[in-house]
């Protein structure tokens, strides 16, 4: 069933959110404080001068949240960041809502029920309300104003943005050559392994090397964490109990295999072999009493967050670790870690939000990123950090301070380091060095292949690329794609560039020549000129909309509740 609430197919739906999204971060004035619930000032923001009532704020704050989860599949998180998005996204939605009604836009019954069949399908309206609505404190009129104001918004956007229509066809002709006109490329690499051998550690090269680059041996500030870790495994009881009394639960398990991303091959083994139709939905039963536990587990973690913001003192380590203490919780304690390395703890989480369409970023990242905005006053963070194997509650343990580490407890690291250093820079000499060698070859008619043969430097062969390549296969990767593209499309055939450095630069580098330009198939112009019409002027329109989006939100002096922004009881 699950599988069924899907985004909306034409992708306009798409596009009134994301426009709505993205125009949250640039509107509000500088002095505005964004973030946590504003009932408790009563201050819900103001348009025009006039304040924003609790119902509407409330009926759009719900909006936007059924917004999210029916085009992520997954119900907005309760940290920091979404609750200022929430916020923003919901005092423009109440924006939108109020500009349509005065420009007269309304969707016809027939629309708004398009809509709703392209958003459920067939599900019941009773089957969406029990067990997706409730448990979020919702109702089918909450989700039948969400279509009707939806679908008006849709309407608005095409309205606004109608002067993006016009798209002429020799321009669009004129663009699509220019992002599909792709270029043959061979490379000539210079890679600091090949050069490892080449470097000569004199005497005192490594105790120099050291002295002048300490900065790069110190250890930064770092701090360590108290963490209660609520696994998802620990509360699979919990989710076998909730599943059982599911009366449709293998309909479900069978929505969820009929309409997976690659259909029924979207189930597969460890080797990427799809399974058969018996063991996919046991993966998918399995997978669906994961996500129960974990639900399970994201209530136990509040319900602990909570109960630890109640305490008198609250904003204590020794409170968090004696409250876990009381639960019978362990707490665990992180090796010292700074911005960028350590919390080896978490590497193999993600976080619970990540979706199929979006990146999936690490737990690690995210915790590391939540404990550098802990201070000594507020060193615990109430709200849980949600991950996809379990939830986690964090405070601040503690302070290493910065410290230069002694040449004889690193001296391994350092002379890896020097050879490292030295082979680099001798394969970035023989790739300037060789430019000119081929730069007068090439001018002498030579080709390249037999420049590059002379001088026994390596060749690689690139695939053609175009301004539309989004990815390389089967090349190098210290071969940058942009990188590539930024050089090679503006060449001409049969010139070279200069040397480029790899990614990462420690790798050496490489010379790019301009093989040949491949013709065009007419053919596939033709076939896909009329889907690239299309989405130049969905752009052209994006940005139509945006342009009057943002007159209208300076006309109306749109603002946000102007207060301390409050996240969980901390400032």
């Amino acid at each position: 069933m699950f599988g069924t609430i899907r985004k909306h197919s034409t992708g306009l739906w798409v596009f009134i959110i994301v426009v709505v999204s993205l125009s949250m971060v640039v509107f509000f004035s500088s002095d505005v404080q964004m973030g946590g619930s504003p009932s408790a000032s009563g201050d819900y923001g103001s348009i025009n001068g006039r304040p924003i009532s609790h119902p509407e704020y409330l009926d759009a704050y719900n909006e936007v949240r059924l917004s999210q989860f029916l085009s992520t599949k997954q119900w907005p998180g309760n940290d920091e960041a979404s609750a200022r998005r929430l916020e923003s996204e919901t005092i423009y939605r109440v924006f939108l809502v109020q500009k349509m009604k005065e420009m007269g836009v309304k969707a016809s019954d027939k629309t708004i029920a398009l809509m709703v069949h392209e958003q459920l399908g067939d599900i019941p309206y009773d089957a969406f309300e029990k067990q997706f609505l409730q448990p979020q404190g919702l109702r089918t009129g909450d989700y039948e104003r969400f279509v009707r104001n939806q679908a008006g918004l849709r309407q608005l956007f095409v309205a606004a943005g109608v002067s993006g229509n016009l798209v002429l066809p020799s321009e669009a002709e004129t663009l699509w050559r220019k992002e599909n006109q792709e270029v043959a490329t061979q490379l000539a690499a210079f890679w600091s392994s090949n050069y490892m051998d080449k470097v000569v550690i004199t005497n005192g090269a490594i105790g120099s090397f050291y002295t002048n680059r300490m900065g790069f041996y110190r250890l930064p500030e770092r701090q360590t964490l108290s963490y209660v870790e609520f696994s998802a495994s620990n509360f699979l009881a919990d989710a076998d109990k909730r599943l059982g009394q599911l009366t449709n639960l293998n309909e479900i398990v069978s929505e969820y295999y009929f309409r997976g991303r690659n259909g029924t091959n979207s189930w597969t083994d460890e080797k990427g072999n799809p399974l058969p139709e018996a063991a996919a939905k046991e993966k998918i039963k399995e997978e669906i009493r994961l996500t129960e536990g974990l639900q399970a587990a994201r209530r136990a973690a509040a319900e602990f967050g909570t109960v630890l913001m109640g305490d008198a003192q609250p904003n204590q380590v020794a409170t968090l670790e004696k409250l876990a203490a009381q639960k019978s919780l362990p707490v665990k304690i992180t090796k010292p870690f700074d911005r960028t390395t350590g919390l080896e703890e978490f590497e193999n989480d993600i976080v619970a939000q990540a979706t199929e369409d979006s990146p999936a970023e690490t737990v690690r990242d995210l915790i590391r990123q939540r404990a550098f905005g802990l201070t000594d006053e507020r060193p615990v963070l109430f709200n849980p950090i949600p991950g996809k194997r379990a939830v986690y509650v964090i405070a601040r343990k503690g302070k290493v301070p910065s410290e230069l580490q002694p040449l004889d407890k690193i001296k391994d690291k350092v002379t890896s380091d020097y050879k490292t250093f030295m082979a680099t820079d001798l394969a970035r000499k023989a790739g300037q060095a060789f430019h000119i060698t081929l730069t007068n070859g090439l001018a002498a008619k030579k080709s390249f292949t037999d420049i590059c043969a002379a001088e026994k430097v390596k060749i690689i062969d690139v695939p053609p690329i175009s301004a539309s390549t989004r990815s390389l296969t089967n090349v190098d990767s210290r071969v940058s794609l942009r990188v590539l593209q930024s050089v090679a499309l503006d060449m001409e055939v049969g010139k070279a560039s200069q040397f480029l450095t790899a990614q990462p630069p420690t790798e050496g580098g490489f010379i790019v020549y301009a093989k040949s330009r491949p013709a065009i198939s007419d053919a596939k112009l033709k076939e896909e000129l009329p889907a690239f019409v299309n989405q130049i002027r969905n752009f052209r329109q994006n940005e139509a909309f945006q342009q009057w989006f943002r007159k209208q939100v300076e006309l109306a002096k749109v603002a946000g509740p102007k207060r301390e922004t409050t996240i969980g009881g901390q400032n």
